[in-house]
């Protein structure tokens, strides 16, 4: 699944901000990552619904490298927990090639001269590396799989993502991917954006928009025909993506019983707030085409 938070064994800077660095995630800065991811998808309704709670969650603390892991609720830990099993199953399906960041100089006030820290993520899936619901193996490896406990996200939860959510993007893909010039693409023939997110204390610096740029490159010099496609499901996402060469290709709205955070509506909850909650809760699918072919 592709949720985006996108503002406006590589290790290289890019040419327009030398002191960025596009680089492999190493395996030990996964709880990190999972943390950062948490904190970024905190304001996007889908990531709520999946979880089904009443009330939105706070933002966990990132911790640090090989570092003690800070104190979180039990709702907090199952949302990182999410997000963990998500860059273990790239990791193992797609490889650690797939997971990559952007290495930025570290902003916060105290942080020693020459400090770096995770500016963005990507999770990516290439052609023919996409995660299978019947891979019981690397479900169970990555935690994927213990995620459907109901102290979890349980059974229902489960069912928010694969039997409505991954069900509307693939129908979504079926229905348009074969239209596409020259004579049309399957779902799996295709680079697929699984994950792509900015540190929410970074927000406004590109840094999404760099490491995505980086890993479509490397994937149309790999595969110079076939395109890169994603799901979201935020404006600020879709015109992001737009900037980017992106355009849409279907869109779905999604009856979650939410408002437009995707948190429960209670039985006292306003016209106006179930109004808003249908307006945003809206799955969108986007590709990018080939440059030999734009």
């Amino acid at each position: 699944m592709a949720q985006t938070s996108v503002d406006q064994g590589l290790t290289e800077p890019t040419q327009r901000h030398p002191d960025i660095r596009i680089r492999q995630a190493r395996v030990e800065e996964d709880d990190v990552l999972s943390r950062i991811l948490c904190n970024a998808f905190l304001p996007v309704w889908n990531h709520n619904w999946f979880h089904g709670i009443s009330k939105p969650l706070e933002p966990v603390q990132i911790g640090t490298v090989n570092g003690p892991t800070p104190p979180m609720t039990r709702r907090q830990k199952t949302r990182v927990r999410f997000y963990r099993s998500l860059v273990k199953l790239t990791r193992y399906l797609a490889g650690d090639s797939n997971v990559l960041v952007a290495d930025v100089p570290a902003s916060d006030a105290n942080s020693k001269p020459g400090a770096r820290d995770i500016g963005a993520i990507i999770l990516w899936s290439p052609p023919g590396k996409r995660i299978k619901w019947y891979d019981t193996l690397n479900l169970v490896r990555s935690g994927n799989l213990a995620l459907i406990l109901p102290w979890h996200y349980g059974p229902s939860g489960f069912w928010r993502i694969e039997m409505i959510y991954e069900a509307n993007v693939f129908s979504m893909f079926k229905k348009t991917l074969p239209d596409l010039p020259p004579s049309g693409f399957k779902e799996p023939q295709c680079g697929f954006i699984q994950m792509l997110a900015t540190n929410p204390k970074y927000l406004g610096n590109g840094y999404a928009s760099l490491v995505l740029k980086h890993r479509m490159d490397q994937h149309f010099v790999e595969f110079p025909d076939r395109p890169v496609i994603l799901d979201t499901t935020t404006e600020q996402a879709i015109r992001a993506y737009t900037k980017l060469g992106f355009k849409i290709l279907a869109q779905m709205p999604v009856d979650t019983g939410t408002d437009e955070l995707g948190i429960w509506l209670s039985k006292s909850a306003s016209e106006e707030v179930r109004r808003k909650g249908r307006e945003t809760c809206i799955q969108t699918v986007m590709v990018k085409m080939p440059p030999q072919s734009q």
